[in-house]
């Protein structure tokens, strides 16, 4: 089966609206902790726990929207879990990782990056 696909260019149908090129924040490797998120007590330079370096980067970038939690992570976490001070949240084992997740970085800590 051959199947072909013809472009026009020259005849724009619409506007892509700009939102459509958010980011999204992944748990995988080392995106959040480590990345976004290495804690107040961190050598590493930072604001309340979030490295100085990726919050400007972030900053420079100008996404206009930024999804979180995302990927296979999303699929098991629930917001609550993320909400109230960190001693107090569950741990809770990642289905998609096979890890335990501490919520060190939760809904708390998203919402607290999205306004710095």
């Amino acid at each position: 089966m051959r199947c072909r696909v013809f472009v026009d260019t020259t005849t724009p149908i619409g506007v892509l609206d700009k939102r459509c090129y958010g980011q999204f924040i992944e748990h995988l490797g080392e995106c959040i902790y480590g990345g976004i998120w290495v804690g107040k007590d961190s050598n590493i330079p930072n604001e309340n726990g979030y490295r100085l370096d990726v919050l400007q980067a972030v900053r420079d970038l100008k996404p206009p929207l930024v999804r979180w939690p995302g990927g296979n992570f999303s699929s098991g976490y629930h917001w609550k879990d993320g909400v109230g001070p960190v001693n107090q949240r569950p741990k809770r084992y990642d289905m998609a990782w096979g890890a335990e997740e501490p919520n060190f970085f939760g809904t708390d800590e998203f919402i607290e990056w999205c306004r710095l």
